[in-house]
């Protein structure tokens, strides 16, 4: 029992201390991560389908280039497990009518806003084309 108490104690505490579990607001990420949110009308929309279908394989690159995402509906967000999330300060980004992804640079700003369906070799192109990319790549660190 003791050894079941203390996996419980580690995953609680890894769960409580995950930079996603932590925000609360989309500027959390700032500086941190550069955000892609997915935007549609449905969680299950067949256009946040292809679009995460367009990320398959890029993991390692996303990883490296401090990307995550979240999908936005008028239900709520969700983060990339579809799990949902109390995610404030998505005011800024969302249109009436609008379908798509956008793309949140680490300074927070929009760096690319497109309807449904972006290649992820678009976004990583965009990203590396970035100055603050250019110099993470260039660091030693």
């Amino acid at each position: 029992m003791k050894h079941i108490n203390k996996y419980l104690m580690i995953l609680s505490c890894f769960f409580f201390y995950s930079p996603i579990a932590m925000a609360q607001d989309i500027s959390d990420f700032k500086w941190e991560n550069r955000v892609l949110l997915l935007v549609d009308t449905d969680l299950n929309s067949e256009n946040i389908k292809l679009q995460i279908k367009a990320f398959e394989g890029q993991h390692n690159a996303f990883q490296e280039r401090d990307i995550i995402y979240f999908m936005i509906t008028p239900k709520g967000s969700y983060d990339s497990d579809k799990q949902l999330l109390a995610l404030s300060g998505l005011e800024t980004y969302q249109e009436k009518d609008f379908s798509g992804l956008i793309l949140l640079g680490k300074d927070g700003g929009i760096k690319l806003k497109n309807a449904f369906i972006v290649p992820a070799k678009t976004i990583i192109s965009l990203i590396d084309a970035m100055p603050m990319r250019q110099s993470e790549m260039n660091s030693p660190y």
